[in-house]
């Protein structure tokens, strides 16, 4: 199983709640935002934001924190990695 964040992971072809074991439905629309994509920080920032203004909770913002950080770590580590998203056209 990989983890993608403090809340999901993948098995197989099922994304998993990892808390609970919860299976994402095929039919529920999800959204994957990559390290290396440099508007990635800026939008991660803005639902922070959000997420406070619609009082989350602590573990969900601490969650948005830990992939703030892992974001930051990223493009520090790999500058050369980063681009504008969708340039490859899927590639």
């Amino acid at each position: 199983m990989r983890r993608l964040d403090g809340k999901f992971s993948i098995d197989g072809d099922e994304i998993i709640k990892t808390s609970n074991g919860e299976k994402i439905p095929h039919d529920e629309p999800t959204f994957l935002i990559r390290g290396r994509d440099w508007l990635a920080l800026k939008g991660l920032r803005a639902y922070r934001q959000i997420s406070i203004q619609d009082q989350c909770n602590d573990f969900h913002i601490g969650g948005i924190d830990d992939a703030i950080e892992a974001f930051e770590e990223f493009a520090r580590a790999y500058p050369e990695r980063m681009k504008q998203p969708g340039i490859t056209r899927g590639r």
